[in-house]
């Protein structure tokens, strides 16, 4: 048995990503049921229900209380993710797992994933940057933000840290990859402690909000062969990418489309993913466009409008938004 695992809590619009989420496996996934158990902590259950009505799903209430006592010492909200996935592991020892965020859809058939994972490697979304390039990367940042970076190269700088049973220095090359996926194969439960503490070692030394993630980057190398995702699950975590997202599912995650039979709703969802997938990059290319205006960064905004319109050359909207950038550029 594997175990799909997701964390959805607070409001409809990540419970509908999160339904979406689950479905696109299932619209790609070929084998029984029962081979999988998907498993959503959650504050309302009830709103999942009808949408997986007919999908092995195991719901495990989150509420208030139990999200902030994972949160840890230093009040890190990203922290509930391991706490979730510790949890996980003990209810099902000796069993593989797979988290996603809520804020994705799987694209592929993920049958070759999870057979790697049965084997023995370990996943995450993709690479990001090396912890020196993060530097520049937050730079444009709010103040809060950008500092966190250069915080951590100098915790990382000035102490060693205990992971697999020994003392170990971390340095500035080495690669902060993305936890919106996260594949756990059954050996990888003994790691989590490690993870928790680098965690909290992170958090408390920098204040940077990656560090969950960053821990999980560097914890997971040291013991597994670990590979990226990105060919399987698309991750929308951009603000306007969430937006789009957001305007497709209202219109198809209806009442009514919760009534239908599961191979209908597994049908529609598998229709849909194309331009879920299109309507993201399209997002992209839009607030790439309009963010290097806003710095007068003419030529990167230029080549940008230049994409977006070629994807999609009648779009009113975003046409009125250059203008108004322009105008206050």
């Amino acid at each position: 048995m594997q175990h799909l695992v997701l964390l959805s809590y607070g409001r409809e619009s990540e419970y509908r990503r999160a339904i979406f989420a689950v479905l696109s496996f299932w619209a790609y996934y070929p084998a029984a049921h029962e081979t999988i158990n998907t498993v959503v902590f959650t504050d309302c259950p009830a709103f999942f229900q009808p949408y997986l009505a007919g999908l092995p799903v195991e719901y495990v209430p989150l509420d208030a209380d139990r999200r902030r006592a994972m949160h840890g010492p230093h009040d890190y909200v990203h922290r509930v993710k391991i706490g979730i996935l510790d949890e996980v592991t003990h209810r099902y020892p000796g069993q593989d797992v797979l988290y996603v965020d809520t804020d994705t859809f799987f694209g592929a058939d993920p049958a070759p994933l999870l057979a790697r994972l049965a084997a023995g490697t370990a996943f995450m979304h993709q690479p990001e940057y090396s912890l020196t390039e993060a530097v520049g990367v937050f730079a444009a940042y709010e103040p809060a933000v950008a500092a966190g970076p250069p915080r951590l190269l100098a915790l990382l700088a000035r102490r060693t840290f205990r992971v697999l049973g020994r003392e170990r220095r971390f340095s500035g090359a080495q690669l902060g990859w993305n936890s919106g996926v996260l594949g756990l194969p059954a050996v990888a439960a003994g790691l989590l402690p490690d993870v928790f503490r680098l965690t909290d070692d992170f958090f408390a030394g920098s204040g940077w909000f990656t560090s969950e993630q960053l821990a999980f980057s560097l914890v997971l190398p040291l013991a597994l062969p670990l590979r990226r995702s990105d060919e399987y699950v698309y991750h929308y975590w951009q603000p306007g990418q969430k937006k789009a997202m957001d305007t497709l599912l209202n219109r198809q995650l209806t009442p009514v489309f919760s009534r239908r039979p599961l191979a209908a709703r597994l049908a529609a969802v598998r229709a849909r993913l194309a331009r879920c997938r299109r309507q993201c990059e399209l997002a992209t290319l839009h607030e790439g466009a309009l963010y290097a205006l806003g710095k007068r960064r003419w030529l990167p905004a230029t080549k940008l409008v230049v994409k977006a319109l070629l994807c999609k050359p009648f779009q009113v909207r975003f046409a009125r938004q250059l203008v108004r950038a322009l105008l206050t550029a």
